[in-house]
């Protein structure tokens, strides 16, 4: 189940094309972009029909992880699901409020769902009678309403539409159990191309249907943001372009995702729902997260994420250049939900303090230090602290700029702090023992000239252990690959070849000898299998230091432990790799590597 839900995300479908070189052919990109760059965060809302339900059918909750494919997961005809439409009064929906919320959270652009994949329109569709306006007894335009409220707080409003499903129309695709000759929910492309009457019928969808409601979408609500399109993968290539040419020919400065189809479609690129562990796509990108689990409301739905997860998340997405989009499943009734407000507004009561530390900024150029991450914008270096120094002294690596001052955002007065250069590319910073706010805490560096620093990784030698993430390795291979990045998939899988490797590149300041730990997760069938361990100096090319040790089943690939497997040594300052291999594969696979850390001891 939950991988067929997971296949709706858009994540696998990528072509190997040049991503650079279409962009840099698109005159305008740059210019279309710069909104979008600028403002960062954004908030999503999910509203449709399946809000009312919030994912209870006839008394039972539908095994789903998303309230909104409720239609699909309970195979309810859509006779019954239209019934559905009679008892939405959506009484307390303000746009106003919801507009406002975005906004007291700091969140500069709002994507609402004009239409999901049951086929519903949340707005007054003249392409289709099936919409809020005619179908239910609120019979008002939320998308209206949204426009308006968001030009007047200054708000830049977007679309959701889902193009390529529609489980209420009798040619679109998902909808088998009343119309058993429609293209299958988790059907491939491959698998209907060939198909006369699936691909007929398909087109005469989405050239009737789809394609005018995207029309009338950006011809009837003023200037669009973004069209923000879902499961692009379903579609050809051709299809897809049909939709891009759609959206150019009306609104030219309309953004448009990477979902319209796939890589290199689209103003920007995507990662799947909810991955909190990434590998960047693009060079820009977005990533989107719910609150909970599910993206419409779901009434069980009580998996709530701290505020402080959500941050970490959004700042981890910022370092990396990304921009981030927290969604907001309002009820049926169309208030937001008690937690979701709580929630938002402990955001915005961070982002009152540290906003100027996310809007505008760009990809962290010092890496990702092992005590929190970092953004930069106008000659300001900006540190995130998720793990504030316990000393008092928080080594910063990797800037070679002179230093103007250094502060806390969260301080009023900005006092300096004392800033020592302890080499020509690092710098410490000298912090009070405790941190300088609850959350997150965040200093700023001011330095001069254009920003000269060094990327790679410090290997930091007190104070703080140095992971190495699976998804922060380079591999190599013919089948080692990264897993989902979802939660508890933030490892490497596939592991069946000795020619697979995984690398990471780090620099050293000096001699030193460190405890190597394996954290991985292996199967029965897999123990007693053999690995190498090494380090390789980049100047010499040569290995200088080197581990071999045996595979240890933990029970299962998702079983993860942690084994200590011996020390590594460094004979002098430098760059190096650290470098795992397989030696032996006794039954022909490897573990499931989340991280190697090097520590003292």
């Amino acid at each position: 189940m939950a991988k067929q839900e997971d296949l709706m995300d858009n994540a696998e479908g990528s072509e190997q094309l040049n991503i650079e070189q279409l962009e840099a052919i698109d005159a305008d990109h740059d210019a279309r972009m710069a909104w979008w760059r600028e403002a960062r965060v954004g908030l999503f809302i999910h509203w449709g029909l399946y809000s009312l339900p919030a994912g209870v059918w006839k008394g039972k909750e539908v095994p789903a992880s998303y309230a909104e494919h409720l239609m699909l997961r309970a195979r309810i005809p859509v006779s019954e699901y239209e019934q559905i439409a009679t008892e939405f009064h959506a009484e307390h929906f303000d746009a106003k409020e919801w507009v406002r919320a975005a906004k007291l959270a700091g969140l500069e652009y709002l994507i609402f769902t004009a239409k999901h994949h049951e086929g519903f329109a949340m707005y007054d569709s003249d392409v289709s009678d099936y919409n809020i306006v005619k179908k239910t007894p609120f019979a008002r335009d939320p998308l209206r309403e949204l426009a308006d409220a968001c030009r007047e707080e200054g708000i830049k409003l977007c679309i959701y539409y889902s193009h390529s499903m529609d489980w209420h129309h009798p040619d679109s695709q998902g909808n088998t159990w009343d119309y058993p000759h429609n293209i299958g929910a988790y059907d491939d492309v491959a698998s209907w191309i060939n198909d006369e009457d699936k691909r007929t019928r398909y087109e005469h969808y989405l050239h009737t249907s789809a394609l005018p409601q995207v029309k009338e979408l950006l011809e009837k609500y003023g200037p669009v943001g973004l069209l923000w399109f879902d499961c692009g993968h379903k579609l050809t290539a051709e299809q897809g372009a049909a939709f891009v040419k759609q959206v150019r020919e009306v609104q030219p400065d309309c953004l448009i995702n990477r979902r319209v189809w796939m890589d290199p479609y689209g103003d920007y690129g995507n990662t799947s729902d909810n991955q909190p562990h990434v590998r960047v796509p693009r060079k820009d990108w977005e990533s989107i997260a719910t609150l909970n689990d599910s993206w419409g409301y779901k009434v069980a739905d009580h998996n709530w994420k701290t505020a402080d997860v959500v941050l970490r998340q959004m700042i981890d997405v910022l370092s990396l250049n990304g921009n981030f989009v927290i969604n907001v499943g309002p009820m049926g009734n169309g208030a937001f939900d008690p937690k979701s407000v709580e929630l938002l507004e402990q955001i915005g009561h961070w982002m009152q303090t540290n906003g100027e530390a996310v809007h505008g900024t760009r990809q962290s150029p010092i890496g990702k230090p092992p005590w929190g991450r970092c953004t930069i914008k106008d000659g300001i270096l900006y540190l995130h602290i998720f793990e504030w120094p316990t000393n008092g002294k928080l080594l910063v690596p990797g800037l070679r700029n002179p230093v103007l001052k250094a502060y806390a955002l969260a301080d009023k007065d900005r006092s300096a702090l004392p800033v020592t250069r302890i080499s020509e590319e690092d710098i410490v910073i000298e912090v009070p023992i405790s941190a300088t706010a609850s959350t997150i805490p965040v200093l700023a560096i001011e330095f001069t000239g254009e920003c000269d620093t060094n990327p790679v990784r410090l290997l930091y030698t007190a104070d703080y252990p140095n992971n190495f993430g699976a998804f922060d390795a380079d591999i190599e291979g013919p089948t080692v690959r990264y897993d989902t990045g979802k939660k508890d998939h933030d490892n490497l899988i596939n592991w069946t070849s000795l020619e697979d490797e995984a690398s990471w590149t780090f620099r050293a300041n000096g001699p030193d000898r460190l405890q190597a730990v394996l954290e991985y997760g292996a199967a029965a069938d897999v123990d007693g299998g053999s690995y190498e361990l090494s380090v390789i100096s980049k100047r010499s090319g040569e290995t200088v230091s080197r581990i071999t040790q045996t595979v240890k089943a933990t029970g299962d690939g998702y079983e993860f432990a942690a084994f200590p497997v011996g020390h590594l040594s460094l004979p002098e300052a430098g760059d190096y790799v650290l470098r795992l291999k397989a030696l032996s594969l006794p039954n022909g696979a490897f573990i499931c590597l989340k991280k190697i850390v090097l520590e003292r001891g």
